[in-house]
C-alpha cells in the first residue's frame, strides 16, 4: 500500500507539471530545475505535514490542472499565456468571477475544484500515512521558504538571483519564453527581471512636481473629457453584414474630428490597463521593459509622469469616473499616482459589479453633471463598463438594427456577437450624448473617444476573417479643418489630445514627449 501511495503520487506530481508544459510547447533546456521546481517543493512539503504521498499528489495535480486550463483559456481568448501579474489578480476571481468563469466554463472549473477538494478531503480522513506526518517541520519549511523568497526579493540578492536569470536567455516575450524555459521559469524569471528593473525606471518616470499654473476661466478654459470605452472598435469593419449606420454617433464624430482612425493597442480580449496606461502616460510599452504586460501591477504605484499631471499643472482639476470596483487593478492606488485628484467609482456613480453593468448613456449623464459641478477648467477620464464581456443573455430586447443583422445560430459565438453590437450601440448613444451635451455647454470643449481593445470573440472573428488588431478612436471636434486621418499607437493620442486641448501643438499626429529611457 505504501509503494502504491508513492509511486501514485509521484505520477500525479509529474503529470500536473507535464501538464502546462505541454500546452506551452516546452522545449527541455538549463531552466528545466527551475521549472520543476514548484512543484517538487509543494509535493515534499505536502507529503512531509500529511504523512501521505497520495494526498500530495492529488492536491499538486489539482493545481496544476487547474493552471493549465487557466493558461489555454488564456491563450484562447486573450492571445497569450499567463504573465506573472495575472497573481494579482487570482483574488478577483473570487470577488468578480463573472469576469472571467464564463470564460473558461463554470461548470468545468467548479466541478473540478469541487471533486479535487473532496478526493482531497477523503484521502486525509480514509487513507493511512504511508509516514509519520510532521506538521510542525513542515510549518517550518514553509515559513523558511517564505523568508527565503522574501531575502531573494530584496537587493543585493535580487539582483544576484537577476543576473542568473539573464543566463537563461529570456526574450521578454512570454509565448516563447514559456516554451523555451517551460511555463513556471518563465513566470518566475520575468518576476526577478521586472523587480529588479523598477526601481530604476520608476525613478526615471517620476514626475516634475511643479507648482500649478493658475489659468483663467471662461473661453481659455475649455473642458476636456477622454472616453475610454470597452471594448470598442467601429464593428462596421468586421463583415458587410453589418449595416452602415450601425453607429450614427461614432460616423458623426469621426467626420467632425480634427483626428480620427485606428488606434494600435497593446493588448487583444483583455488587459484594459496596458491601453489605460498608454494613452493617459504617453508612454510606450517598449520602455516598460516586463512591467508592460501590467503597468498597474506595481510600477504605477508611486507618481509617474503623464499627461494628467500635465493638465494638473496647467491649472486643471483632474477627475477620473469609472462605475465598478475602485480597487479592481488597484485603480484605487494607481489613480492618484497618475495625477488624478478624485476617482469616483460605483460607491458615488452607482452601477452594478455584476452584469448588466452601469449603462453607457447613463455613465454620459454622470460625466455631463460632474462637468456642471466642477466648471469648465476640468479634465475627465471616463472608464465605462456597459459592454464588457462576456456578453452572455442578459434579457432585454436587442437592437432591431443589431437583431437583423444575421441569425445568431449562423455564426460561431453569434448569441455573443449580436449582444457585444447592441453593447455597441449603447456606447454610440454614450458618444452622441457626450458631443451634443458639450456643445451646449461649453462650444470650446475636446472630446477623446477610443477603444481600449477589441472584444475577445475569437470563434466569432476566424469566422469573418477578421485578424485586425487595433480598435478606433476620435478627438472631436475639429474646428475649422477636416479630420486628420491618422493611425496611431497608444501612447501617442494622449499626447496629441494634450497638445490641441493647450494649443501647444498645430501638428496634428505630433508624438507625446518620450520618457526618459531606462
Amino acid at each position: 500500500m505504501a509503494a502504491f501511495q508513492t509511486a501514485t503520487g509521484f505520477i500525479l506530481v509529474a503529470v500536473a507539471w507535464l501538464m502546462p508544459r505541454r500546452v506551452a510547447g516546452a522545449r527541455l533546456g538549463p531552466a528545466l530545475p527551475l521549472d520543476a521546481a514548484p512543484f517538487v517543493v509543494g509535493a515534499v512539503l505536502l507529503t512531509a505535514m500529511s504523512g501521505r504521498p497520495l494526498f500530495a499528489g492529488v492536491v499538486v495535480f489539482a493545481l496544476g490542472a487547474g493552471f493549465t486550463l487557466a493558461d489555454r483559456t488564456t491563450r484562447a481568448t486573450l492571445r497569450e499565456p499567463i504573465v506573472f501579474q495575472a497573481t494579482s489578480e487570482f483574488l478577483q476571481v473570487f470577488s468578480h468571477p463573472q469576469l472571467y468563469l464564463p470564460f473558461a466554463g463554470p461548470a468545468l472549473v467548479l466541478g473540478g475544484a469541487a471533486a479535487a477538494a473532496l478526493a482531497a478531503a477523503a484521502l486525509l480522513v480514509f487513507a493511512p500515512p504511508v509516514w509519520t506526518p510532521v506538521p510542525l517541520r513542515g510549518v517550518g519549511a514553509v515559513a523558511a521558504i517564505a523568508f527565503a523568497v522574501w531575502a531573494i526579493g530584496r537587493p543585493p540578492l535580487l539582483n544576484g538571483f537577476a543576473f542568473l536569470c539573464r543566463r537563461l536567455g529570456p526574450s521578454g516575450d512570454p509565448s516563447a519564453d514559456a516554451a523555451n524555459l517551460g511555463p513556471f521559469a518563465m513566470l518566475l524569471v520575468h518576476c526577478a527581471l521586472a523587480k529588479s528593473e523598477r526601481p530604476a525606471r520608476q525613478g526615471a518616470l517620476r514626475p516634475s512636481l511643479a507648482p500649478p499654473v493658475v489659468r483663467g476661466v471662461g473661453d481659455r478654459a475649455a473642458p476636456l473629457v477622454v472616453v475610454q470605452c470597452e471594448s470598442f472598435f467601429d464593428a462596421r469593419r468586421l463583415s458587410p453584414l453589418l449595416p452602415p449606420d450601425l453607429l450614427p454617433g461614432f460616423a458623426e464624430c469621426c467626420g467632425a474630428a480634427a483626428m480620427c482612425g485606428r488606434l494600435e493597442v497593446p493588448g487583444w480580449g483583455a488587459n484594459t490597463m496596458r491601453s489605460e496606461f498608454a494613452v493617459l502616460t504617453g508612454i510606450a510599452e517598449t520602455e516598460l521593459g516586463y512591467d508592460r504586460f501590467n503597468p498597474y501591477y506595481a510600477l504605477a504605484r508611486v507618481p509617474i509622469a503623464s499627461h494628467v499631471w500635465r493638465l494638473r499643472q496647467a491649472g486643471y482639476r483632474t477627475i477620473c469616473l469609472h462605475p465598478f470596483a475602485r480597487r479592481f487593478f488597484r485603480r484605487d492606488l494607481v489613480m492618484p499616482a497618475l495625477g488624478f485628484e478624485q476617482f469616483l467609482g460605483c460607491e458615488v456613480l452607482g452601477g452594478s459589479k455584476v452584469p448588466p453593468y452601469q449603462s453607457d448613456p447613463e455613465l454620459a449623464r454622470h460625466v455631463l453633471r460632474v462637468l456642471d459641478v466642477e466648471g469648465p477648467q476640468t479634465l475627465i477620464f471616463v472608464i465605462t463598463m456597459g459592454n464588457h464581456g462576456p456578453w452572455l443573455d442578459r434579457g432585454g430586447p436587442i437592437d432591431r438594427i443589431v437583431a437583423g443583422c444575421f441569425e445568431p445560430e449562423s455564426v460561431p459565438q453569434g448569441a455573443e456577437l449580436l449582444r457585444y453590437l447592441d453593447g455597441l450601440r449603447r456606447s454610440d448613444e454614450m458618444l452622441q450624448a457626450l458631443m451634443g451635451g458639450l456643445a451646449e455647454r461649453h462650444p470650446g470643449a475636446r472630446l477623446m473617444f477610443y477603444g481600449d481593445h477589441l472584444p475577445s470573440l475569437p470563434r466569432a472573428f476566424d469566422y469573418f476573417g477578421f485578424t485586425e488588431p487595433h480598435s478606433d478612436y476620435a478627438i472631436w471636434p475639429g474646428r475649422d479643418r477636416g479630420p486628420a486621418q491618422t493611425d496611431l499607437p497608444a501612447h501617442r493620442i494622449g499626447g496629441a489630445f494634450v497638445d490641441l486641448a493647450l494649443g501647444s501643438c498645430h501638428e496634428a499626429a505630433s508624438p507625446a514627449p518620450a520618457p526618459p529611457a531606462v
